[in-house]
């Protein structure tokens, strides 16, 4: 939920990201220069996942990110549940207790 969705009075009834069974099934879009990349970056190897990381500097990346995603916002990381099918999850916060939940769950 955006700042303006809450602002609006909107309530936070996301359904939670779908688990994914493989950590291939999973990608982070990401800037270098970004401090909440970094962040979920640090969990990612504190959890031993080998992500796939996609730099949106690089056109393509970033025009995957904005078809899927609808934002240029990262980090973003991209689950898929099912072939072809994908949730994109913002917000570092978020993702952060995703992986811990995924890296939990995958044990």
């Amino acid at each position: 939920m955006s700042l303006f969705d809450w602002l609006n009075g909107a309530e936070n009834e996301q359904e939670p990201a779908p688990m994914v069974d493989a950590v291939d099934k999973l990608a982070l879009y990401q800037r270098a220069w970004c401090p909440y990349c970094e962040r979920v970056k640090m969990v990612v190897g504190e959890l031993g996942l080998d992500i796939t990381e996609c730099d949106t500097t690089e056109p393509d990346h970033l025009q995957a990110l904005m078809a899927g995603g609808g934002q240029r916002m990262v980090p973003c990381l991209r689950i898929e549940p099912e072939p072809g099918r994908y949730v994109w999850l913002y917000e570092s916060a978020d993702i952060i207790a995703y992986l811990r939940r995924y890296a939990g769950a995958n044990k």
